[in-house]
């Protein structure tokens, strides 16, 4: 028994002898491998850490206007994909809307859309677009953007209070109505702006 044993021993050390590179090759692998995945996971961090700063150095209203436009562009040119993106450009469009730049506004917003981050963002693009139809006088537009919300249930409040507002600019004043009360319906808190729209159609 000792010597199958001793006899296994040697042709186990002869094998290991003869395969020692492809061993060495198969241990190198196997850290080589966890390591790169870690490596790679620490560059994410850090991608996302740099986007991270880059952007609320943009929403900071105490930085100046020229940090502001230079921590946008670095993020719409460094981290194409992130969530910094989809977001910094919520803002240039927030920005575009208030300086009456419906189209690049607009635009801002399209793109969101085509880059499909999320259903919640996709729904308040499309929300966002409607206001902008709305504040040109193109009000069927806007209805039909916001049948494109896909998340009609979480955002009927302003959906409806949206329509109601539509809908009294086009002089429909039933249907404004109907909205006004939706919305006052899926309200979670006491709407006072809400119940002054309703009043003023009511009255």
């Amino acid at each position: 028994m000792a010597e199958d044993n001793l006899d296994f021993t040697d042709k186990l050390a002869q094998w290991g002898a003869q395969n020692i590179k492809y061993i060495s090759i198969g241990v190198l692998i196997g850290v080589l491998i966890p390591l790169a995945w870690n490596y790679n996971q620490y560059l994410e961090v850090e991608k996302n850490l740099t986007a991270s700063e880059l952007y609320y150095k943009a929403i900071n209203i105490e930085n100046s206007e020229e940090v502001i436009t230079s921590s946008a562009e670095q993020i719409l040119l460094n981290h194409p994909g992130s969530i910094y993106e989809v977001l910094i450009k919520f803002m240039l469009s927030k920005q575009e809307f208030e300086n009456k730049n419906y189209t690049l506004a607009r635009n801002y917003l399209e793109q969101i859309i085509d880059a499909d981050a999320s259903n919640t963002y996709n729904s308040l693009a499309s929300i966002k677009i409607a206001l902008i139809h709305i504040q040109e006088k193109e009000y069927e537009l806007a209805l039909n953007n916001l049948e494109n919300v896909e998340m009609k249930e979480a955002f009927k409040q302003i959906l409806s209070e949206t329509k109601g507002d539509i809908y009294k600019y086009m002089g429909d004043m039933e249907k404004s109505i109907k909205y006004y009360n939706e919305a006052i319906a899926a309200s979670a808190i006491n709407n006072e702006n809400l119940s002054m729209k309703h009043n003023s159609v009511k009255n």
